[in-house]
């Protein structure tokens, strides 16, 4: 016997970066199964299930990287009673000792279900054409044919760890930096504004699938200041920021450690932050490193004046 191979539209689109059901000619939004024609599938990574620090990387800023296909496409072929019928038809007449892939154990269960139909889904486990060699082999181990009770998932292959870290990495939230200054709304031509930021120390994301988990990890390592035209920036930045609160503190032309040193008066100044992330990834199945993440905050609307002494009696606008 051999495995059956389909192809199922996107389902086998290289990366499947984008939900199944979002991209298939006929699908229902809200099952993740897409379908073209009759045949329908389900990509392996709808059965992932992700924990921590989970969303789109600063909600949109930086390009997913490509996942490799999955070795397997469910394809749902029924209940207990339509899917037992359909395995019967196609593979009653299959003896213990000419079966592949578990197909006569599949018929007898199939059989029994008849017999006393419980809830769930019958799947078909065909081997996804875009997959690695290794992946259809890996394919290949399992049950053509699989019953899945409710909130359960059908078996599922060995997938490379890193696989699975990059699922989880085009999967993973790290916030923008969000921007504040000392002075607040106003700043003085040849005084330093101060940037304070909301860096957390890092942020997580774990992706189990079966009994495979991996986790994703991102640390930020650098902050670079820009600012509008009328600033000379500087970005001895902390996590934080400046390492001072408040008004600032320094005398005339003397910079922040993290922030502007503005040059000349402005009614729209701006200040960007931007936060380079280090991306980690660990598991049982080892561990290495993905992409820099690289997000900005912007605080804009500053108005910069210039300094008048009126009777000494400190800056005027």
């Amino acid at each position: 016997m051999k495995r059956r191979v389909i192809f199922a539209g996107v389902a086998a689109i290289a990366g499947l970066l984008v939900p199944l059901a979002a991209a298939a000619p006929a699908a229902d939004a809200g099952t993740g199964v897409g379908c073209v024609g009759s045949q329908c599938s389900v990509s392996v990574w709808q059965f992932v299930k992700l924990s921590g620090s989970v969303g789109t990387n600063g909600g949109g800023d930086t390009v997913p990287i490509d996942v490799q296909p999955p070795p397997c496409l469910w394809d749902p072929i029924g209940d207990a009673t339509t899917g037992s019928q359909y395995i019967i038809s196609q593979f009653g007449s299959v003896t213990q000792q000419d079966s592949l892939f578990d197909v006569y154990q599949s018929v007898q269960q199939a059989k029994k279900l008849l017999a006393n139909p419980t809830a769930g889904t019958w799947y078909e486990l065909p081997v996804n054409p875009n997959a690695s060699p290794a992946g259809q082999a890996e394919c290949a181990k399992l049950p053509l044919f699989a019953f899945v009770p409710p909130g359960q998932t059908p078996p599922m292959p060995n997938v490379p760890a890193r696989d699975l870290a990059e699922y989880a990495y085009n999967h993973m939230f790290i916030p923008k930096p969000v921007v504040t200054t000392s002075p607040a709304l106003k700043g003085w031509v040849n005084l330093a504004t101060y940037v304070h930021l909301n860096t957390p120390r890092q942020v997580t994301i774990s992706a189990t699938l079966g009994n495979e988990t991996v986790t994703v990890t991102a640390r930020p390592v650098k902050t670079t200041i820009s600012g509008s035209s009328a600033g000379t920036p500087y970005s001895d930045c902390g996590l934080k920021g400046s390492r001072y609160r408040g008004a600032p503190t320094t005398g005339a032309g003397v910079p922040p450690d993290c922030g502007v040193l503005w040059q000349a008066p402005t009614t729209d100044g701006s200040v960007t932050a931007t936060v380079t992330w280090n991306v980690t990834w660990g598991g049982a199945g080892g561990g290495g490193t993905l992409p820099d993440v690289v997000l900005n905050g912007t605080k804009g609307g500053l108005r910069v004046a210039e300094i008048q002494s009126v009777n000494g009696n400190g800056p005027q606008q």
